[in-house]
């Protein structure tokens, strides 16, 4: 018998007991099967004309991750994920940079307590050591208020970075919920495990509850 794939030439073993087998070409996925003369092409599993698969089909990549809702949930999660911890984030950077003006200003009184001569109060100096004190002291100033004056503005404009950042944090966690939303109804939709789909409604009915005690006027105003 012909073992041989007719579409790539992959020699496998058959025998007649196999005949009416169906297999697949390890080397080139041709759907076969096993006739009395040997290897032939599989009519039942060939692929559809260019003019029946016309239309769109789930890549590849969206298939292997578990199919176009777990794309979707999965998107959206991350989007909730990034753009939840940005504002977080955005207050550790103002922390940060109010720390360094802190620290500058620490330096600064630590190195002024510094041009003191040890065993000496700024009142026991003579009139040279006071010259030179009062030198290095204003270099010391000049240098310091420098640096914490920068220091301070770098705070001050993460600060107002970071309250202009909210405008795009808030549109990236619609956008996510948005994504989260729309794999949850594919699921629902689909025809996956029934767990799958009670976790999914649990998912979408907590978020809709969410949605609706932020925007739907049940928030307590400030007065």
């Amino acid at each position: 018998m012909n073992g041989a794939c007719p579409t790539c030439g992959a020699v496998y073993s058959v025998e007649p007991k196999d005949v009416g087998r169906q297999i697949r070409c390890k080397k080139c996925q041709t759907a076969l099967k096993v006739d009395p003369t040997g290897l032939v092409i599989d009519d039942a599993t060939a692929p559809e004309p260019a003019a029946e698969r016309a239309g769109p089909r789930v890549p590849n990549l969206v298939a292997r991750v578990g199919g176009l809702p777990t794309a979707l949930f999965g998107f959206g999660v991350f989007l909730v994920i990034v753009f939840t911890a940005m504002p977080l984030i955005g207050v550790a950077g103002s922390d940060r940079a109010a720390a360094l003006v802190e620290r500058l200003e620490f330096e600064k009184e630590v190195k002024l307590k510094a041009l003191v001569p040890k065993g000496k109060r700024e009142s026991d100096l003579s009139d040279a050591e006071k010259a030179k004190f009062n030198d290095d002291k204003k270099k010391l100033e000049e240098d310091y208020d420098k640096r914490i004056e920068d220091a301070k503005n770098d705070a001050r404009a993460t600060k107002i970075g970071n309250r202009r950042d909210v405008w795009y944090e808030r549109y990236g966690l619609m956008f996510g919920f948005v994504f989260v939303a729309f794999g949850c109804i594919a699921y629902l939709r689909g025809a996956d495990a029934l767990v799958l789909r009670i976790v999914a409604a649990v998912v979408l009915s907590v978020m809709m509850i969410v949605m609706f005690l932020t925007f739907g006027g049940c928030a307590v105003p400030k007065v």
